[in-house]
């Protein structure tokens, strides 16, 4: 940051959504008129937000008359709030703006900066007259941005809501500022408060931190200000686990450099996976539900993954450290956070597709021979999780040993054949299978039902692992295990299902977050 710090009114006028606004204003006569808060301070940063921007103005007037006016003219829609504050929604093509329009705390301006959150906020800068804005800083921000410093304004502030404690970890790891000793001591002083805060809240501020880069040291701070146990309370047995063969770490320490080891697996991916990497950042972009990326529930799992090892930890008679069964044992841990962290059905499903198989890459991986057909039934339990837990094996492998070891090599090796497949045969198997029911139902007189469910599943397995690559192949071959299928099908309980989805504890914890919901 350089300059003066000066802030003209070219560089308002620069402002698009501002011109209107102050169109607006002076056609109506409203006034006085501020623009307060994260928009003001990120101009003041040269930050600019491509696809959404927030505005905040206090006014004077009416809330709720102007902001009907400003939705007339931009053409946009209008919410209330609550009985102070209404918020204009403008959405176009490109971008997605919201202004939120409230009246002011106090008798004056320096009244509403004082009342709140941090210093870096309460900035604001008059709309409404002719002359050039200057910056209104009752609190010290400007000088405070200028230090890269994040200091409360009162310890009171946290006490008014207390979303403020990790929202001051979540605006200090996205705009690289140092939180303050004194303002630390407030937040470790007021932890607990989290716990009154609703969880679409704190879902919104977690994954915030998740997704800025890298996300691990605000996690540790997290934790280093006791909001961590209390926002994630599961993480807390982890650190009671010592280091176990072939663990170098302790638990705790472990599921940090798993964190640690996404990071830079993230930052290196066109290295690692050449060819691959367009595919995987497209995925990883990609946004499950309102504020939840794929590569924040990786980062979150990360963390999590062996949150079932405290309850199954075994010593066995030779002393060797087994925990059997944990990743299972980890499915209902993580439902509960889900559902306490109100995520939807998509989100939920992901979270479990990773935990119950993020062991199977590791152990296919080390196998004497890896056959098409086992990674083909891998990847058709572990469902759209594939691509995550196929990442997560190499973060969760490389905080195991430590390094770039001659295990992480050979398993570095596996993942590159592992996406082939999964890319060139098994999706297409899935999205063009070479037969289809209604060829097994012309051809063989098979009845709609679970056992042409069955026998579909077979032939994508066929096709995906190369044994038949034709129609007529696929017909002949059908032809050839018709009976043996039929014979499996009727005395297997297990096949029943085949054709479906897998029925795992994964997918019976998201059935039964649906039945709560």
């Amino acid at each position: 940051m350089s300059g003066t710090w000066g802030f003209g009114l070219d560089t308002l006028r620069r402002e698009p959504y501002l011109r209107a606004i102050v169109a607006v204003a002076a056609s109506n006569r409203i006034g006085p008129l501020y623009l307060v808060g994260g928009y003001l301070r990120d101009l003041l940063l040269g930050r600019s937000r491509a696809r959404c921007a927030d505005l905040d103005l206090v006014v004077w007037g009416e809330p709720e008359r102007f902001g009907r006016e400003l939705v007339d003219s931009l053409e946009g829609s209008l919410v209330r709030l609550d009985q102070e504050t209404v918020r204009a929604v403008i959405r176009s093509v490109d971008v997605i703006v919201q202004i939120d329009i409230s009246r002011p705390k106090g008798e004056t301006i320096e009244d509403d900066l004082a009342a709140r959150d941090f210093t870096v906020n309460a900035l604001a800068v008059r709309l409404d007259t002719p002359n050039p804005p200057s910056l209104i800083d009752p609190t010290g921000g400007l000088n405070d941005l200028k230090e890269k410093r994040l200091r409360a304004i009162v310890p009171s502030a946290f006490d008014c809501d207390p979303l403020r404690l990790i929202r001051a970890v979540r605006l200090a790891a996205e705009l690289d500022l140092t939180i303050e000793e004194v303002t630390r001591r407030w937040i470790i002083e007021r932890a607990s408060l989290l716990e009154t805060v609703a969880g679409e809240r704190l879902r919104d501020e977690l994954f915030r931190i998740l997704d800025t880069v890298p996300a691990a040291p605000w996690i540790e701070q997290l934790d280093v200000l006791r909001l961590l146990k209390v926002l994630v309370p599961e993480a807390e047995a982890l650190k009671s686990v010592p280091a176990s063969t072939p663990h170098r770490l302790p638990l705790w320490e472990h599921s940090l450099q798993t964190l640690w080891s996404v990071e830079l697996l993230l930052a290196h991916l066109e290295q690692l996976f050449p060819e691959h990497a367009p595919w995987l950042r497209e995925r990883l972009d990609r946004e499950i539900e309102a504020g939840v990326s794929e590569t924040a529930i990786l980062k979150l799992l990360a963390l999590l993954h062996d949150v079932g090892k405290p309850e199954t930890r075994s010593v066995q008679p030779d002393g060797r450290v087994r925990f059997l069964g944990h990743e299972q044992a980890g499915l209902p841990i993580l439902a509960g956070l889900c559902d306490r962290l109100r995520l939807g059905r998509s989100a939920t499903s992901l979270v479990a597709g990773i935990e119950q198989h993020h062991l199977r890459p590791i152990h296919l991986s080390s196998a004497t021979t890896v056959t098409a057909r086992a990674q083909y039934r891998f990847f058709r339990e572990a469902d759209d999780a594939v691509p995550l837990v196929l990442l997560h094996s190499w973060a969760d492998l490389r905080a195991t040993f430590g390094g770039e070891t001659e295990a992480l090599v050979r398993h570095q090796v596996f993942l590159r054949e592992a996406f082939r497949f999964y890319r060139t045969e098994f999706l297409t198997s899935q999205v063009k299978p070479i037969l289809r029911g209604d060829d097994l139902i012309e051809t063989f007189n098979i009845a709609p039902g679970p056992f042409l469910g069955f026998i579909l599943d077979r032939l994508q397995e066929a096709q995906a692992t190369g044994l038949i690559t034709s129609r007529e192949e696929a017909l002949a071959y059908a032809q050839e295990h018709l009976e043996s299928w039929r014979q499996f099908f009727e005395t297997s309980p297990a096949s029943r299902h085949a054709g479906r989805k897998p029925l795992t504890s994964a997918s019976a914890f998201v059935r039964q977050k649906r039945a709560r919901e």
